[in-house]
């Protein structure tokens, strides 16, 4: 009989993942998003034998590439890209009904995991869509489970797991810090002197860096400052003031699936005040994934995808409350809830415009088989400026390594060499001008280049096409 509640509670946290999946089915085949299509592409490069960083470049790590190879090996035409998105939901449910298990109770394990099923699909930071973020988010909060593991048997082997997943973490997107910051408060809370701790400290830094050091001899064996220069050195060379302004101007956005979370979880951080433990790993969790998210600089809306997790954890206190526990719990998911039941009775055309790249995406694949039917395999095309998914949706390749707009505005080699190449004996068969040239290049350089080596060759969706001349 004793064992009843915490069958229930199994049962209920099974509930949640199989939820947590169907209310992100549907957006498994509404189309990938711009920076879904260009890590699928540069994936699919990889796998072909391009050398990532060089002639596949991208300024993500290889633990990102490596879970798009796995997805797009079972199908290449990309719709397996947001069933992952869907399994990692499923995950992060999971670990976080641990989560909650592990350092609060069998109630705050069922509010966590019921939580996040809903929570995270968070439509305005695009919570159903791979990113980077996402996938760190999912390593991380597998690698606090499994510290909280550790924590109550005390067998070492949870505490290498936890390791190797917040290590996994930060070769899934740079920001996967909170991961192993949140174990460590974990290792902080539990040792019973500093030698303990250490000790401890050791195993799990140790077991962290097995991950990422793979990952850096495959940089050094592709070019280490190649490699060093995509994923850091462009961002701190182009590091500026304008990161304030840029989180302020993030923030109406992201406040309308962070807001109420936020609420909830302020409310369950003040009844974990006198939990003393309990409170500082989440807290720590909470405040590692801030840091975290403002280590890209750009505050996009789904870099906040990293804080729900420990969000949804704190908020988990106050749902799993006897006295108005089940309010806490239906204020935090209301708005996603209300959201996700809107899309029912709308129509296609709706949709489109609901929810985030769906409606772009359906642009892109009219270019894309515009795209095909125009060129040959072997000719290349290019994208003016961040059209990153029409690569891969059209089945052709571009010889320019910068598939976005902010590599291109923060290296200076940038434009120059675009221009050089649209100039050149090489250049694109196509360019699809998605942006204006001057908007991309303001001196009016890059426009003067395409006038003089590219005439129209019509549009599609409003998206102008141009073809080189004089080849």
């Amino acid at each position: 009989m004793s064992t009843r509640p915490g069958r229930t509670a199994v049962v209920a946290v099974c509930g949640a993942a199989v939820l947590a999946f169907l209310v992100r089915l549907p957006f498994v085949f509404v189309g990938l998003g711009m920076d879904e299509g260009g890590y699928a592409y540069v994936a699919r490069r990889w796998a072909e034998g391009a050398t990532p960083y060089r002639q596949a470049w991208l300024d993500r790590p290889q633990g990102l590439l490596l879970a798009y190879r796995g997805l797009l090996a079972v199908d290449g035409s990309g719709w397996t890209v947001r069933l992952g998105a869907a399994l990692c939901g499923v995950v992060v449910t999971v670990a976080l009904g641990a989560c909650g298990r592990l350092l609060l109770g069998r109630r705050a394990a069922v509010a966590a995991a019921g939580t996040y099923a809903i929570v995270g699909v968070a439509p305005h930071l695009e919570g159903f869509t791979l990113n980077g973020e996402l996938l760190a988010s999912t390593a991380a909060t597998v690698a606090v489970a499994l510290a909280l593991a550790w924590r109550s048997t005390g067998r070492v082997r949870w505490l290498v797991g936890a390791g190797l997943a917040a290590g996994a973490a930060v070769t899934m997107k740079q920001s996967g810090v909170d991961g192993g910051l949140a174990c460590l408060a974990v290792v902080l809370v539990t040792g019973r002197g500093w030698p303990d701790r250490l000790r401890h400290t050791g195993i799990l830094a140790g077991a962290a860096l097995v991950p990422v050091a793979a990952s850096v001899l495959h940089g050094w064996a592709v070019g280490l400052g190649a490699y060093w220069r995509a994923l850091a050195g462009y961002q701190l060379a182009a590091a500026g003031p304008d990161r304030w302004h840029t989180f302020l101007a993030s923030l109406p956005r992201s406040a309308m699936d962070l807001l109420v979370p936020v609420a909830v979880a302020a409310v369950g951080g003040y009844l974990l005040r006198r939990r003393r433990a309990e409170l500082t790993v989440a807290l720590a969790w909470l405040a590692a994934a801030l840091v975290g998210a403002g280590l890209g600089g750009s505050w996009w809306p789904h870099y906040y995808v990293q804080l729900l997790p420990p969000l949804v954890l704190l908020a988990a206190a106050a749902i799993a409350q006897p006295r108005r526990g089940l309010l806490h719990g239906a204020v935090a998911v209301l708005p996603t809830l209300v959201w996700l039941l809107a899309l029912v009775p709308m129509n296609q055309t709706q949709r489109e415009h609901a929810i985030p790249y769906y409606r772009r995406t359906r642009v892109d694949e009219r270019v894309a088989a515009a795209v095909r039917a125009r060129t040959t395999p072997g000719q290349q095309i290019y994208a003016l400026s961040s059209e990153a998914n029409v690569y891969f949706l059209a089945h052709r390749d571009t010889t320019y390594p910068y598939l976005w707009g902010m590599p291109m505005a923060k290296i200076p080699s940038a434009l120059p060499d675009l221009r050089t190449l649209l100039a050149g004996p090489h250049r694109p068969t196509l360019v699809l001008v998605y942006s204006p040239a001057d908007r991309v290049d303001p001196s009016g350089r890059l426009g003067a280049v395409l006038a003089a080596h590219y005439r129209a060759d019509g549009s599609v969706d409003g998206i102008p096409f141009l073809r080189a001349t004089g080849r």
